[in-house]
């Protein structure tokens, strides 16, 4: 036979489909004029999903009742279920709210917009949002609100207006904090961006929000068939930071384990004081927290009162419970597993240059060495061999006033090898345990420094900080005016450095308050990324300056007369 059956399979198929959803189309048209649509619907040239729409689907002006959206075919359906103003430009943003059904691929953005009168709003408004503290994108989901100038009682009670009043406009920033305000009238506006996480498009005490009081005027779209993008003329920037929580609070009270509590409160405490209980307790370095160790130390449950002139007068009720384990740990507290009073914050890769430290379970409350038959005489002091001859060393221990670190005051050379060891019962805490005999290896680093002599032009004192490459703050300095700062024992690799413009001499960044309308004090970077090695010191000249950003005040003439918004207390008529 000349001819046969073709081998069975399965087509292989091709490349997987990474493309957005295609709008073919709308229905009233996208930008037609003089209508007051119920619905509208968006055709695609496949099937879609919708993602989140309530959410993802911005409306501007704002309508007082949530559209419904739906599917149906290869497209979208949108219901209004409020009427609409004569002579508005309504603008529909569907920010990432469709994707296409099969592969998920979102639709980053796309914009439906009509009109109730005879034209179309052709304004614009574009700028950036950018962390206050950072100076990168906020890392959440930020809603920018336009708000129309009006009377000159408006601009003074500008912080009113952010917590009670709806805005005309309403936007969303993409994930580089850039926002576009389309299709509005040519007017000044204020502008006020949040993480609006109750979505009420109001200023909450909680909200991280930027703002700025200057009155910032639209201008053109560049083209009345496209969006604008971040890629256009973009001259405002607003700085976006978290207010403090200034109420005082305790945010934590619990048993870590019989005969330990932990208190955490919302802001640091001044003088605390604790009553109804007997124990010892320490206040940690940023004074938010406290940690208890009861005199009892097998207590597990407790009434007693925390007070501080923060405003914390609170009586606590507190039981241990203990945490479910596995039969492993369950055998382990059988025998009673014993925790070293004592162990070292120094070993092996984690050599602190020549600052040697040491931890303790719990206070310390004396250093002395218990008696024993051995003729040693007793001493507060650790050994200290040099690996390479033998040779040792006694250095005296320091304990701090908590009871809870001591330093060894030691002076060791870098890359040399030590064997440190810190004799039995050196150490005894205030339940009367003794400390362990300790040993530890080390081999100091090497460590870069970094000078920079600084011209403060800001006529503020200067926070400087050093950064590591994920931004971390690795050590600070403060400086008053102009001069010289010194950044010893740092690792060799990249840093960068930041100036805070220290306002308020607290020393420390302070974020921004929308109420008090106090800015967040700005930060400078210096402009280089620096390189530090082993055993070098770095030495750079830095001044401190801001360039403010210059606001967006482009005018040209619109296409036509701003109608249809009314700010203040009256109402446009509405469409019959």
């Amino acid at each position: 036979m000349a001819g046969g059956c073709a081998r069975p399979g399965y087509p292989t198929g091709g490349p997987k489909d990474e493309e957005p959803p295609v709008v073919l189309g709308c229905k009233p048209a996208n930008g037609s004029k003089n209508i007051a649509p119920k619905e509208f619907y968006i055709q695609f040239d496949e099937y879609v999903v919708l993602k989140n729409a309530s959410e993802n689907v911005l409306v501007s002006p704002p309508l007082k009742y949530k559209p419904e959206f739906t599917t149906k075919g290869k497209g979208v359906l949108v219901k209004i279920k409020d009427t609409l103003y004569h002579n508005n430009t309504y603008l529909f943003q569907f920010k990432e709210a469709i994707a296409d059904f099969t592969e998920g691929n979102l639709l980053p953005s796309y914009e439906y917009v009509f009109s109730t009168g005879s034209y179309l709003d052709s304004m614009s408004i574009g700028g950036r949002v950018l962390d206050a503290r950072t100076g990168n994108p906020w890392k959440e989901q930020v809603t920018v609100m336009a708000y129309i100038e009006s009377t000159e009682t408006w601009r003074n009670d500008f912080d009113t207006i952010g917590v009670s009043s709806q805005p005309a406009y309403v936007t969303r920033c993409d994930k580089e904090g850039y926002f576009t305000f389309n299709y509005i009238p040519k007017l000044g506006y204020r502008l006020v961006a949040l993480e609006d996480k109750n979505r009420n498009l109001r200023v909450d005490v909680a909200d991280a929000v930027a703002w700025d009081t200057a009155i910032f005027k639209s201008y053109p779209i560049p083209d009345s068939t496209q969006a604008l993008t971040h890629s256009s003329n973009q001259a405002i920037t607003l700085y976006i930071s978290q207010p403090d929580n200034t109420q005082q609070r305790i945010t934590k009270s619990e048993f870590t384990e019989p005969g330990r509590i932990i208190v955490a409160t919302q802001i640091p405490m001044q003088q605390p004081s604790i009553e109804g209980l007997e124990a010892e307790w320490r206040l940690n370095e940023r004074r938010d927290t406290l940690r208890l160790w009861c005199l009892d130390a097998k207590l597990d449950s407790a009434r007693f009162v925390v007070s501080d002139p923060t405003g914390i007068q609170d009586t606590l009720k507190l039981r241990h419970i203990a945490k479910s384990q596995t039969g492993r740990r369950r055998m382990l507290n059988a025998k009673e597993e014993k925790v070293p009073l004592m162990k070292a914050l120094c070993d092996g890769s984690k050599a602190y240059y020549d600052d040697l430290r040491l931890a303790f379970v719990n206070p310390v409350v004396s250093v002395e060495t218990r008696p024993a038959a051995s003729p040693e005489p007793a001493a507060s002091q650790a050994e200290v061999m040099l690996m390479k001859d033998s040779s040792v060393t006694l250095y005296p221990i320091t304990l701090d006033s908590t009871g809870l670190t001591a330093r060894i005051e030691a002076t060791l050379k870098s890359g040399e090898k030590y064997h440190v060891r810190i004799k039995d019962s050196l150490f005894s805490d205030l339940y009367g345990n003794f400390s362990d005999s300790l040993s530890f290896d080390l081999t100091p680093k090497d460590y870069g420094t970094l000078s920079i002599d600084i011209d403060n032009k800001m006529g503020f004192p200067l926070v400087v900080e050093v950064l590591d490459k994920r931004d971390t703050v690795v050590q600070q300095q403060t400086l008053a005016a102009s001069g010289k700062l010194r950044f010893i024992h740092l690792p060799s690799g990249d840093y960068r450095l930041r100036a805070v413009i220290d306002r308020n001499g607290d020393g420390r960044w302070t974020p921004g308050d929308y109420r008090q309308q106090r800015q967040p004090e700005q930060t400078v970077l210096f402009e280089k990324t620096l390189n530090l090695r082993e055993k070098w010191e770095m030495e750079e000249k830095w001044t401190v300056e801001v360039v403010k950003d210059k606001p967006a005040t482009m005018e040209r003439k619109s296409i036509a007369p701003a109608k249809g918004i009314v700010p203040g207390g009256l109402k446009p008529k509405r469409v019959e």
